[in-house]
Order: C-alpha cells, then sequence, then structure tokens
C-alpha cells in the first residue's frame, strides 16, 4: 500500500530550509520543457524507463509512479544512477543510500555519524553511496569533491571521506595533509586537479542534484524514497526497517537481493519539473545554436566553439570576456572556436551603437580587435570612445561614423536578436558551449568544467569517425 503524500513542492523546498542543512546559492536556472531530458541530453539514457519527469502543477502532490505501485512497490521514489558513484557496503544489500554531500558542511558531518550508526546497527544490509554536491558557499567544497574522485580512483575514497569529515574545518593545507597521511599520489593527484579529470564526474552528480531540485546537504535517498537534512537516528531506521520488510517480501516474488536496487526504483522519478514555472536555459539540454557567418575566431574545426551573445555596453559581459573568455583562450589555445551574437539590451543604446559600429571593423579586417577595446572599457564608453578605438585601430573614420549613424547592418543585429530570444535568452551575457548553455559572468572554473564534460562528447563522436570539421554541426544536432 502506498505511503504517505506529501506535497512534493513542500517536501523539496520548504523542508530543505528548514532542517539543519547547508544551502546552495545563486543557481537560478532550472530545467524548462521536460526537465532537461531531450535528444540533445548530453548524458541522456538508453533505458527510457530511466527517463522519468514528475510534473508537478500548482499545489499539487507528486504520486507515484503507477506502473511502479502495480509493481509492489509502494512510497514516491527517484531513481539516482550509482554509476561511479563510490560506493561502501554489499553490492547486493537490500538498502542502499544515496548521498548528496558536501565536504564542508557541517551538516552532513553531523548526519553521517548517523549513517555510521545504522551500518553498525543493520551489518551487511545497508550500502552506502556518495555522491558530489560542494556548494558554492563553501570555498574548498568543489576542490575537495574532485580531489575526492581522484582519491576514489586510488582506492582510497573512504578513508579521505572519513578523515575530512572527522578533522577541523577544511581547507587547502589540511586537504594536503589528509593526502600525506594516506600515502596517496600527490603529484598525480595535482595533474588530475590541474586537467579537470574527474570535474564531469563531479558535473554529473551536481546535474543529478539539480534535476532533482537539490538545494541543500545533505539529502539522503533511501532505496530512492528522498530524505533531506541531519534528521534524527529514528526517522531513519524507520525507513529502514520499511525497505527491509519490503525485500523480504520481493524476494518471495523473485527479485534477486542483487537486483532489488533496480527494481524499487526502476520507475522512480529521474527528474522534476513544475509545470507553472516560467522556462530558462538548461544547461542539460544542448541546443542547436546556427553560428551563420557571425564574427568567429578560432579554427572552424575546433573541438569546442563557444557562442556568445552579448551586448557591448553590459558590464558582466565584459567581466565575462576578461574574466573567462580571455584566460579560456590563452588556457586552451587553438581548441576553442569564439563565436559573437549581438543582442544588445534595450536600456543600453551605447551597446547598439557599439555593434553597429563594429561591423565597419568587420568590414576592415579588426571586428576582434574592436571587440576586444569596447569591453576593456567595461560597458563605460562613449560615441566618441568608439570612434577613438577606430583611430587607434586605423579603421577608416567615415567608414566607422557611416556604421554608426545609418542603419545598414540593422537587420543582421536583429536577427541575432531574434536567435537569442528563440533560445530562451532573456538577459547577457549568455554562452553556448557546443550548445550547452552558461548564463551570466560566472566563475573560469564553471566553464572549465563544462569544457571538460565537452572534450568527453568530442572524444565519443569522434571514435565514431566523425570528423573534426563535423563536430560542432553532430555535437549541436544541426544539418551538415
Amino acid at each position: 500500500m502506498p505511503g504517505p503524500r506529501p506535497s512534493l513542492r513542500l517536501f523539496l523546498g520548504l523542508l530543505l530550509l528548514t532542517l539543519p542543512a547547508c544551502k546552495r546559492d545563486g543557481d537560478s536556472q532550472q530545467p524548462d520543457g521536460d526537465g532537461g531530458r531531450s535528444a540533445g541530453d548530453p548524458d541522456q539514457q538508453a533505458d527510457s524507463a530511466r527517463s522519468s519527469i514528475g510534473k508537478v502543477r500548482g499545489d499539487e502532490e507528486l504520486e507515484p509512479d503507477p506502473q511502479q505501485l502495480a509493481a509492489g512497490v509502494p512510497y514516491l521514489r527517484f531513481h539516482i544512477e550509482l554509476g561511479e558513484a563510490p560506493t561502501r557496503g554489499p553490492a547486493d544489500a537490500p538498502v542502499t543510500i544515496v548521498m548528496f554531500s558536501d565536504f564542508e558542511c557541517p551538516y552532513c558531518e553531523t548526519a553521517l555519524e548517523t549513517v555510521a550508526k545504522l551500518e553498525e546497527a543493520y551489518p551487511g544490509k545497508i550500502r552506502f553511496a556518495y555522491k558530489a554536491f560542494p556548494l558554492n558557499s563553501h570555498p574548498y567544497a568543489m576542490e575537495a569533491a574532485l580531489i575526492g574522485y581522484s582519491v576514489h580512483a586510488q582506492g582510497k575514497f573512504w578513508d579521505w571521506h572519513n578523515l575530512v569529515f572527522a578533522g577541523p574545518r577544511v581547507d587547502q593545507q589540511r586537504m594536503e595533509g589528509y593526502l600525506e597521511q594516506l600515502g596517496l599520489d600527490q603529484s598525480r593527484i595535482a595533474a588530475e586537479l590541474a586537467s579537470l579529470k574527474y570535474a564531469p564526474a563531479v558535473r554529473r552528480d551536481l546535474r543529478t542534484a539539480k534535476r532533482l531540485r537539490l538545494t541543500s546537504t545533505p539529502v539522503f535517498f533511501i532505496n530512492g524514497r528522498p530524505l533531506p537534512g541531519a534528521r534524527p537516528q529514528p526517522i531513519f531506521e524507520h525507513m529502514v526497517e520499511q525497505e527491509l520488510s519490503l525485500a523480504e517480501g520481493l524476494a518471495t516474488q523473485g527479485v534477486a537481493a542483487a537486483e532489488l536496487y533496480d527494481y524499487v526504483t526502476r520507475y522512480g522519478y529521474t527528474a522534476i519539473v513544475y509545470e507553472d514555472e516560467r522556462p530558462s536555459l538548461d544547461e542539460d539540454t544542448v541546443y542547436p545554436v546556427a553560428i551563420g557567418d557571425a564574427p568567429a575566431r578560432g579554427r572552424a574545426d575546433a573541438p569546442i566553439t563557444i557562442v556568445a551573445f552579448s551586448d557591448f555596453q553590459c558590464p558582466f559581459c565584459a567581466k565575462g570576456h576578461l574574466q573567462a573568455m580571455e584566460p579560456l583562450r590563452e588556457i586552451y589555445g587553438d581548441d576553442i572556436r569564439f563565436v559573437f551574437k549581438h543582442f544588445p539590451l534595450p536600456g543600453h543604446p551605447l551597446g547598439a551603437l557599439a555593434s553597429r559600429a563594429s561591423f565597419a571593423a568587420r568590414d576592415a579586417g579588426k571586428f576582434w580587435e574592436f571587440h576586444d577595446a569596447v569591453f576593456a572599457k567595461r560597458g563605460r564608453y562613449s560615441a566618441e570612445d568608439l570612434l577613438a578605438i577606430a583611430d587607434e585601430l586605423q579603421i577608416p573614420r567615415a567608414a566607422m561614423e557611416k556604421a554608426m549613424i545609418d542603419a545598414p547592418n540593422d537587420a543582421a543585429i536583429e536577427a541575432d536578436l531574434k536567435q537569442g530570444v528563440g533560445l530562451g535568452i532573456t538577459g547577457t551575457p549568455a554562452y553556448f558551449i557546443n550548445g550547452r548553455p552558461i548564463v551570466g559572468a560566472v566563475p573560469l572554473l564553471d566553464f572549465r568544467m563544462l569544457i571538460a564534460e565537452e572534450y568527453e562528447r568530442v572524444a565519443a563522436l569522434r571514435a565514431k569517425g566523425v570528423a573534426p570539421a563535423d563536430l560542432y554541426n553532430a555535437l549541436t544536432g544541426l544539418e551538415p
């Protein structure tokens, strides 16, 4: 018989805010439409049963999937692929507990003490799995998560995990000390950090958390049943007992112990969508961003293409260019092609003026020099400043003045605007990395971690024989 049916919005929203938990800040993007599970999903699963969207309308309650109930599995559940997650305990344990965790979260430390007591009370009955959910409010959490996967590759994840949570607050020196204490290959870990080797693994965990609308740590899923926060031990014990009873009943029906987790979560939801929510760009979706004849810098067959919808007067666009795009150009060199799309905002008349002026620069073969010089002004410039830049770059002043005053290129600017609006852009800057969006002047690491994921997609296509010149169209689903 199905268990209690709490309002999901309340359960995963208000409850997460009121329970002892660390909260994630500054993440405003939400899945749109189908929750990001589209033909362009970078890690879409082949088994459609593993891609079930829980759609919530208003304050309605989210019910368990009818197929799940028909299979004799009660309670609202979510399916979380374990994948490369570190686990401890028997693989065929009747209870699998997945924890979304942050190495700097004190509530995670408290909750882990409860988990340890459960493992002691139910020997051989619990498999415990870690998922990385580093919060952006914790300065060392992301690095600790990346190190965690490096340590996992050396076979000592749980030793590292336990040292970090048992010690004082995490910092660089302490993490290095733990690595030395465990006798790990620190030069290898340093190289893996520098190359962001395990960024795709961490991002997969983060995107799973985002699909499930998690905003804080810790959050547990007990055989797919959500339990947020550092809850008292009796609550965990009650759910574990329920799952052990369920496992006994399913065993009599022929469900093997090794298949139990997959069986009870088979019809669990993999994402949550609120139908009354305003759609926005979704990092789980690959958008078919056509380049057309837009200005481009870098090789046409580069494995990574970044399309920037930008406003010359926008200070955040300038920040994104100076603190992210330029460093990326230096780090990755010829591996990145940069494409510029005009998206002057209504409140930025000088942004539109600079867009007009850029066509004169382009005709003179100086678009990118002009682009860089304008952004160096950080959104603070005048029409005279644009003319001065033209003089410095030896762009004919008469051509520049004509481009600024007349409207011969407004149709091209409007075409970029229309394309951006069609993609769902509402502000600047908006970037698409091989079709996957990043909105705003986010830290350089955010771009680098997504690029690390994209190298995996590129390698998969190259292994299938896709030529370098055809990569962008293949990655974004555009027609050749």
